[in-house]
C-alpha cells in the first residue's frame, strides 16, 4: 500500500477526530469556567426560562439578530448555515444509513446536489463580500480568507463528484464503517474523494482552534442565556471575596489619636 494513502486512510482520520472533540470539550470547558460577575442579557431581556429558551429558539433557527442588523448579509449567511446543516446530515445518511433514501424518497436524495451548489454560491458570496466591502476587508484576518477558501474547495469537491458520479458512495460507506469499528480497510482509491476528504480532515482539525466553532460560544454566551431578574434577585460575583469589614466606632477606636489630631470624633475642624 502507498505510504501516503496509509496515512490519510488509517491515521490522519483518528488524529482529525481526536483533535475535534477534545479541542472542543476543552473550550467548552475554559468558557464555562469563566466566572459570570454580573447579569448582562442584552435587552430587551426575557424574564422565564421559557422566554429565554424561545428568544435562542428564534435566533437559532431565524438568525434574528442578523436580519435585524444587516439584511444582505443574513441571507447570505442564512443559506450558508441551512445547506451546511443540509451537507452534513446527507452526508451522514449516505455513509451510514443509505437505506433510509428509500424511504425519504429518492427525489431528496437528487435535491441534496442543489444544496451543494446553493452552498458555493453562498461560500463564494461571503468570500466576494470580504474583499468588495472596505469596512469588512479592515476586519478581516487572513484565517477569514483561508477558512473561506478551504469551504469553497471542499463544497466544489463534493458538488464534482456528485454532479458527475465519480465517486462509489457504497465503497465510501464501506471505508467509513471501517473506521467506526477501529478496524479500517483501504479507502477508495480515487483522487476526487481523497482530496475532499483530505481538506476536510483539516478542517475539522481547525473547527476548535477557530471562530467556526462559534455556535457553541453562541450557546454558552451569557448575553443570551441569561433572564433579565437583576431587580428582585441578586446575582452573586463569583470574583468576590471575603473582606474585612469593621463598623466606625471600632475603626475610630482603632485610629483614635489620629482621628482627634484632625478634630473632635475625627471631623474636620
Amino acid at each position: 500500500m502507498d505510504p501516503l494513502i496509509f496515512i490519510i486512510g488509517y491515521i490522519t482520520p483518528y488524529i482529525a477526530f481526536f483533535i475535534l472533540i477534545l479541542g472542543l470539550l476543552y473550550r467548552v470547558a475554559r468558557w464555562l469556567s469563566i466566572p459570570v460577575p454580573f447579569r448582562l442579557p442584552v435587552a430587551p431581556a426575557p424574564i422565564t426560562y421559557t422566554g429565554v429558551l424561545k428568544r435562542m429558539s428564534l435566533d437559532f433557527f431565524a438568525f434574528r439578530s442578523l436580519l435585524k442588523g444587516n439584511k444582505k448579509l443574513w441571507i447570505g449567511g442564512y443559506v450558508f448555515h441551512v445547506a451546511l446543516a443540509i451537507t452534513l446530515l446527507s452526508h451522514i445518511i449516505n455513509v451510514y444509513f443509505h437505506e433510509l433514501w428509500a424511504v425519504i424518497g429518492y427525489g431528496w436524495y437528487e435535491a441534496v446536489l442543489y444544496s451543494g451548489i446553493f452552498f458555493l454560491a453562498a461560500l463564494s458570496f461571503l468570500l466576494v463580500r470580504r474583499i468588495v466591502l472596505p469596512n469588512v476587508r479592515y476586519i478581516s484576518k487572513l484565517s477569514d480568507y483561508i477558512i473561506l477558501i478551504l469551504l469553497i474547495t471542499i463544497v466544489f469537491l463534493g458538488v464534482y463528484m456528485r454532479s458527475f458520479g465519480l465517486v462509489d458512495v457504497a465503497s465510501v460507506s464501506e471505508y467509513m464503517y471501517s473506521l467506526l469499528k477501529f478496524n479500517p480497510i483501504p479507502p477508495p482509491d480515487n483522487i476526487w474523494f481523497l482530496t475532499h476528504y483530505v481538506l476536510a480532515q483539516i478542517f475539522f482539525i481547525y473547527i476548535p482552534f477557530s471562530k467556526v466553532s462559534h455556535l457553541i460560544g453562541w450557546i454558552l454566551s451569557t448575553t443570551r442565556n441569561m433572564r433579565n431578574i437583576t431587580r428582585w434577585r441578586r446575582h452573586v460575583n463569583p470574583w468576590d471575596y471575603p473582606i474585612e469589614v469593621i463598623t466606625w466606632d471600632e475603626y475610630y477606636q482603632k485610629f483614635k489619636d489620629e482621628l482627634e489630631a484632625i478634630g473632635p470624633r475625627g471631623e474636620r475642624r
